[in-house]
């Protein structure tokens, strides 16, 4: 929704004159992904709480840092839902938690049979990645353009396994986020380190060891000094960046409206032509 919005001008009005862009731009996108890719089901997943508390109480910069969403933003999410409830789509939240988690419960609880494709513009669900069950379609020119992320292509772009990509995030930082990372530790200093020690707690256990081992981190006594530092923000982020698994999520998917039903709500909301897109998509 956030990139739907930026991608259509707010001058794209309902007939009582509220903006409707975002909706429009993310009905054309699920029906452009329904179109190429011909999914079983589509689900859509929202933020309850797009700043957890039990993130925060371990670390008050949790996004911090971010700006408010655009004040003509947050009405059309109660529009979007109302419009696939009309069309009986599948939708979820975590209460009291972000999207990613509620994908995180759902992606483990799917049967080893499914395959699972999140798309997303959101690097934190990388870590999810799972062969042969779990893909992230990464957005990088909306949903037109996908680069697949399976266990192999992480590994290409990223130089880490998936089921450590956490860590990766953890020591490399995420300024979208409001997590500086570990000082001087950028990418390439991140994979290095990832793929030395076989955890993070073994690489702050070399950082803080008197003897000498010869690993990387040995080698250099500024790297050592900051992941010493950095010794408590690492513990505290390996309870936040961690997508959870294990939150209560919620999912709901209403009966379709008829046919009518959903012309004269597509009309109200002058999203017609997106509507009857994503309905032809759908084979709706």
């Amino acid at each position: 929704m956030f990139r739907a919005f930026f991608s259509m001008p707010t001058s794209v009005v309902d007939g009582a004159g509220k903006p409707v862009n975002a909706v429009h731009g993310y009905l054309d996108m699920v029906a452009r992904l329904a179109e190429s890719r011909r999914p079983d089901r589509i689900v859509h997943v929202y933020d309850d709480d797009w700043r957890p508390a039990p993130r925060v109480e371990l670390y008050e910069g949790y996004k911090a840092n971010r700006p408010p969403d655009p004040e003509p933003l947050p009405a059309q999410f109660d529009v979007l839902k109302e419009l696939l409830d009309a069309l009986g789509l599948p939708q979820a939240d975590a209460p009291g938690w972000e999207a990613e988690d509620a994908i995180g419960v759902l992606s483990a609880a799917a049967r080893k049979e499914d395959q699972i494709d999140i798309v997303t513009g959101d690097r934190d669900l990388i870590q999810l990645v799972r062969d042969p069950s779990i893909r992230v379609l990464f957005t990088v020119k909306g949903v037109s353009e996908l680069r697949v992320l399976d266990e192999a292509g992480v590994l290409e772009r990223f130089g880490v396994p998936a089921a450590r990509y956490a860590e990766f995030a953890i020591l490399r930082g995420d300024p979208s986020d409001g997590l500086p990372g570990v000082r001087g530790v950028g990418e390439k200093t991140a994979r290095v380190l990832v793929q030395a020690y076989p955890s993070l707690d073994a690489l702050v256990q070399d950082a803080r060891a008197l003897k000498r081992t010869g690993a990387p981190l040995q080698r250099s006594p500024a790297l050592r000094s900051a992941i010493r530092d950095a010794g408590d923000y690492i513990k505290a982020m390996q309870k936040i960046v961690p997508i959870r698994t294990d939150v209560p999520v919620r999912t709901w998917e209403r009966p379709a409206e008829p046919a009518s039903k959903l012309d004269a709500i597509a009309e109200r909301y002058a999203v017609a032509g997106p509507m009857r897109r994503l309905r032809h998509a759908l084979g709706r």
